[in-house]
């Protein structure tokens, strides 16, 4: 013979129970969670080279504008450039590459980053590809194991490669 009574508390111990299991299992969750993103940002300067960075790669690539102007006058807009230009523009100095990305790249992948200095710490200026051509500048700042050359790009701006990521170009 069972007890009306007994049945009932048996299923009320019973949700009591489930709902404290489904409570430690939601907090060991989000400790896990928290546990996982505190140490993703301790080890993000360790490990700068092997992460992707969306931002800086659309930072490296500029939109250029052309603004125009009125000639007073003619009525007709005219390219800002125009207005400014020199009668006699100076030749430009002519750009040799010196080093290229090596293939495959660092470790991390196809891609090397180019820094604004000379260590991993030093923020990303944008990620190269491999074989993109470089203009070796001549400074060069030892860093344990590797050494870290300065280079120029096509497009004029500066930054910082390790050695081991670049091969020098045969004249």
């Amino acid at each position: 013979m069972v007890e009306p009574g007994l049945t009932t508390r048996l299923r009320q111990h019973s949700r009591r129970s489930g709902m404290l299991v489904g409570f430690s299992m939601l907090v060991t969750i989000i400790i896990l969670v928290a546990t996982f993103i505190w140490i993703y940002v301790r080890m993000g300067p360790l490990l700068s080279d092997f992460i992707p960075s969306q931002s800086a790669a659309a930072a490296a690539t500029p939109v250029s504008q052309v603004v125009t102007a009125a000639t007073p006058g003619a009525g007709t807009p005219v390219a800002a450039a125009e207005l400014l230009a020199t009668p006699s523009p100076t030749p430009a100095a002519v750009w040799q590459a010196t080093h290229r990305v090596a293939p495959g790249g660092s470790s991390s992948g196809p891609n090397v980053y180019f820094r604004s200095g000379p260590s991993t710490s030093s923020a990303p200026v944008t990620a190269l590809a491999p074989g993109t051509e470089l203009k070796f500048l001549g400074k060069t700042q030892p860093d344990g194991n590797v050494t870290w050359m300065q280079f120029e790009r096509q497009d004029g701006s500066t930054g910082w490669i390790r050695n081991v990521d670049v091969v020098a170009i045969k004249p």
